[in-house]
Parts: C-alpha cells; sequence; structure tokens
C-alpha cells in the first residue's frame, strides 16, 4: 500500500518517535515502534493538524498497528470529503 495518506502516517510517526521513516512500515505494531500512550495522543495530534481531521477519542482505543492508523485515517477524510460523519471505528477489521 504505497500511498500518499500512508506516507503522512509514516512521517508523522517518524517525527514522534525521532525514528527513520524507512524503519516504519503498515505492518508494523505500535508496541513495536515503542509508542507509550503519550506517544499515541502526540501522533493522533500530529495527524489531525497535518490532516485536517478530528479524530474522536473512542478510535484511538482499538489502534494496535500502523496499518490501523492508515485506515482509520482513510475513512476520517472520506468521512470529512462527503461531508458524512463517520461512525465505524478508525481500526481495521480482524
Amino acid at each position: 500500500m504505497d500511498d500518499t495518506l500512508t506516507e503522512q502516517v509514516c512521517l508523522a510517526l517518524s517525527k514522534v518517535k525521532r525514528i527513520p521513516r524507512e524503519d516504519i512500515a503498515p505492518e508494523n505494531t505500535l508496541e513495536s515502534l515503542h509508542l507509550d500512550s503519550l506517544d499515541t495522543i502526540t501522533l493522533m495530534f500530529e495527524l489531525e493538524e497535518s490532516l485536517g481531521v478530528t479524530i474522536p477519542d473512542d478510535q484511538v482505543r482499538g489502534i494496535a498497528t500502523v496499518h490501523d492508523i492508515i485506515e482509520g485515517m482513510r475513512r476520517l477524510k472520506d468521512g470529512a470529503s462527503t461531508g458524512a460523519s463517520p461512525n465505524a471505528p478508525a481500526t481495521a477489521e480482524t
């Protein structure tokens, strides 16, 4: 999945954790990237600002992988572009 949104999420993770962008892939877990709860909050603020979305707090809880974040941001952006209020969780179905 090589697209602009994936790159934006990976760059935001790189910025928050100060790790090389090339060390981040969609299949990485947040645990493997050593993201703690404060890092996750910081990342969500970074993504809200850079992507122009509002991330509901309840959608952050189930995020486990970089892919979950990418798909959640995709749903939020798709909902924002259609004017819809996305009610689906921001995490990927497992």
